[in-house]
């Protein structure tokens, strides 16, 4: 297959890399600057650096933009203008948070819109060549479109799955959750540690192995088998003594245990080892807490 790559990023660079290898033609690679563009052509090797975006999908089958999410609708726009695009040609953007339908003009020119989102995270090229096979990609769009991009996913060893239009800002969010929110849980609970006392330097090597463990758990007994702790277990006393320290400390702390508690103690209904009346126990403590105003710390002692 013959395909375009308009972004120079690490996303389109590692996918330029792979689809490469996987057979396809990279007939161009283009960027905001021309300079990128053939930084990224010389990761990917043999595919001309276009500095006309509008020119980009010139004898192309597939065109890929991994742009921004606020370039989306401006690149399609310039491709879907520039006279290159031919008809029955598919432009599918990598956004995870937006729907095909923001490809403007693309099909009035006669050619089909997608979304392929890899449902990943990437620091590098390399980190991101490495572990695009065996990612899934959510797709959606035209159903010409979506037949493509299944192809070119499956080509380099991905997994593909179609999703609804509608769903798109949900699935986003399932992602932003997995991902981002992940990342705020540990500063967290770094925080949490540097009230206790624990040394900044020590929290995150302290943690990090617990977090690691934790995925592994996942992976291997999957939801909700994995959930551990004191809210699986129905320690009632635990949660108590945990929504007594964060009313002592500074800050808004106890609502966001709180709020990551109540839906703890669904998980643990679902697994089966909380006793409904220490899962009742549980919540009207919790919904107590909500009520309940801040505790102010103890004033410190007097000097002596």
């Amino acid at each position: 297959m013959k395909i375009a790559i308009v972004g120079a990023g690490v996303l389109g660079t590692s996918l330029g890399m792979l689809l490469k290898r996987a057979g396809h033609e990279i007939v161009a690679v283009s960027s905001r600057t021309l300079k990128s563009a053939r930084a990224a052509v010389k990761e990917i090797g043999g595919a001309p650096a276009v500095g006309d975006v509008g020119m980009a999908a010139l004898g192309a089958d597939l065109i890929l933009l991994a742009v921004p999410d606020r370039a989306i609708p401006s690149v399609s726009i310039q491709i879907a203008a520039g006279g290159a695009l031919r008809r029955g040609a598919v432009v599918a953007h990598l956004s995870g948070a937006l729907p095909a339908g923001v490809l403007t003009g693309v099909r009035a020119a006669g050619a089909h819109a997608g979304s392929m989102h890899p449902l990943q995270s990437f620091a590098d090229v390399e980190t991101a060549v490495g572990i695009l096979p065996g990612t899934y990609f959510f797709l959606e769009g035209d159903g010409e479109a979506i037949e493509v991009m299944r192809a070119v996913v499956l080509s380099i060893d991905g997994r593909a799955l179609v999703i609804d239009s509608a769903a798109k800002p949900l699935y986003h969010a399932a992602a932003v959750a997995a991902s981002n929110y992940v990342v705020t849980l540990v500063d967290f609970a770094a925080g949490l540690m540097a009230k206790a006392g624990v040394p900044p330097d020590a929290a995150m090597p302290a943690l990090l192995p617990l977090v690691q463990g934790t995925l592994r758990n996942l992976e291997a007994v999957g939801l909700p088998d994995a959930l551990t702790g004191p809210i699986a277990r129905g320690d009632v006393g635990t949660v108590r003594n945990h929504l007594r320290a964060l009313r002592r400390a500074p800050g808004d702390l106890v609502r966001l245990y709180t709020a990551l508690a109540r839906k703890t103690v669904e998980v643990a209904l679902r697994k089966g080892g909380l006793e409904r009346a220490a899962a009742e126990a549980i919540l009207r403590l919790l919904a107590a807490d909500e009520t309940t105003p801040p505790e102010e710390p103890p004033p410190p002692a007097a000097a002596s």
